[in-house]
């Protein structure tokens, strides 16, 4: 069984030179206590999985055979005997050479990451965090439980908020959307956004957020803030720059509208030179990006952190959107194109049926499409202070040698030398919209249809384009490129 199986930056190379402790990996003495193990064990159960290498002491291997086989085994039970609930454990024997030329072993025990929160048989709960095994609060640890899914602060209890201080106008949109004609309050506790009492429904945190006229009367933290920044730098003090600054405050399907107003109202046009000589006009961002940006921070947010916005940054050179509360269930950054939770799901329930939320994961590709079919770098995906983070970056001119590289890597420099002003409109057209109506560019050109055919099939002739459907009658006739980059 190789080291790699388990954990790909454990190597054999490790057996010449031990490898720093960090996120994932730990060294311990053959002399550690049962008790202190497992806290170890949980650690790496509770955050993102890792290895333990046992039999190393000062990063010098000392082994372990001389505790004996009844210890070893001892060693081998506690993820069963002192962990709560178990955890999924894999152990491995390496034979190694002590310092003093000895031979002997060491025992790597890979720890599997859990959806669960693990304590140790005393009711301790720890986190690995960075290169230490942290020992976690009430707070702390009813945060990791929200964040692992077994608890949701969603369906807690707000009876301060009552049937009448939620917006009629929000529920009514909700209902009309679902094809609902029904009692609101048998709606409410059927979605799980209240609950049953004998003095009437009482509403959880979701109903809340999402229907209250304001939720920051019950739960403050539930706002955007935005702040347009002079430069690509944030200031302070007497050299602070932020140029524009607002905070919005609203039941949350207005609070995504709003938020994207105001983001609106502040993005600009960039206007760059075409390869045909002519300027056009590009968004700073493209708008599915931004937007999910913020449907996202407002879906997945975790709102039991009291005293943090989510903010939304501008700078010249890039959108920041951050939340507070960390990648939730197994989410993270190696995987968030993939795997599929959400620590509201009541919430993005709701959203959904508006028109808002999509997959988690579906949302977050589609990001990624968007930003690299305007020839822009990546969403960058990070988790400072116990948020998470969305760049995106708006590198105009990265963005215009991305579109001519690739250009230039279907047509040769002859063939285009060679190409008409139209022809080459053409290309930049179908180049951007991935395929084009004979309608859509005699429109932009200002010609006849017969006219604009005859310069698309002349890019046919040349085997740059190919035509879909034969007849010219058939609305659904288009153009796309013949040749891929």
């Amino acid at each position: 069984m190789s080291l790699s199986k388990h954990n790909p930056r454990l190597t054999m190379d490790f057996l010449v030179s031990p490898k720093s402790e960090d996120q994932t990996f730990d060294r311990k003495s053959a002399s550690i206590s049962r008790s202190r193990l497992a806290e170890n064990i949980v650690a790496f159960a509770n955050a993102d999985g890792g290895t333990i290498a046992l039999g190393i002491r000062d990063r010098k291997f000392e082994g372990i055979n001389h505790i004996g086989k009844e210890k070893i085994n001892d060693f081998l039970q506690v993820s069963k005997d002192l962990c709560v609930p178990m955890v999924r454990v894999i152990p491995e024997f390496v034979d190694i050479k002590t310092e003093q030329g000895r031979e002997d072993r060491l025992l790597f025990l890979h720890i599997e990451q859990s959806e669960r929160v693990h304590a140790t048989s005393s009711d301790e709960v720890f986190l690995r965090l960075g290169d230490e095994t942290r020992k976690l609060n009430h707070d702390e640890r009813l945060q990791l439980e929200y964040d692992k899914g077994e608890r949701e602060y969603e369906i807690r209890e707000i009876p301060e908020c009552k049937l009448e201080d939620l917006d009629e106008e929000i529920i009514e949109s909700y209902t009309k959307a679902i094809g609902y004609s029904g009692d609101v309050t048998r709606l409410l506790i059927a979605r799980g956004l209240a609950s049953r009492s004998p003095i009437g429904p009482i509403m959880r945190v979701a109903a809340v957020l999402l229907f209250a006229k304001q939720p920051t009367m019950f739960l403050p933290n539930a706002k955007i803030r935005f702040m347009r920044f002079d430069g690509t730098t944030m200031e302070t003090g007497p050299r602070m720059n932020i140029v524009k600054q607002e905070t919005v405050e609203a039941p949350l399907p207005r609070l995504i509208e709003r938020t994207i107003q105001v983001v609106s109202q502040q993005l600009r046009d960039f206007v760059t030179l075409g390869k045909e000589g002519k300027f056009i006009t590009v968004p700073e961002y493209p708008e599915f990006a931004w937007q999910e940006g913020i449907v996202n921070a407002v879906t997945h947010r975790a709102y039991n952190l009291y005293g943090n916005d989510i903010q939304v940054r501008m700078f010249d050179d890039r959108l920041e959107i951050e939340s507070p509360g960390k990648l939730p269930g197994l989410v993270r950054l190696t995987n968030i194109k993939d795997v599929r939770f959400s620590r509201n799901p009541r919430i993005a329930r709701v959203l959904n049926e508006l028109g808002w939320v999509r997959e988690f994961g579906e949302g977050v590709n589609r990001m990624f499409e968007e930003m690299k079919f305007f020839h822009l770098d990546e969403p960058e995906f990070s988790e400072p202070h116990f948020s998470v983070k969305v760049t995106l970056r708006n590198n105009i001119v990265m963005r215009r040698v991305r579109r001519e590289a690739k250009l230039s890597a279907m047509v040769t420099q002859d063939e285009w030398d060679t190409l008409s002003v139209e022809q080459k409109k053409a290309l930049e057209l179908i180049y951007s919209r991935q395929k084009l109506y004979t309608k859509e560019f005699a429109d932009f050109i200002s010609k006849s249809r017969n006219s604009a055919r005859s310069i698309l099939e002349s890019l046919v002739e040349k085997g740059i384009l190919i035509r879909v459907g034969t007849s010219a009658k058939d609305p659904t006739q288009h153009y796309v490129l013949a040749r891929e980059d």
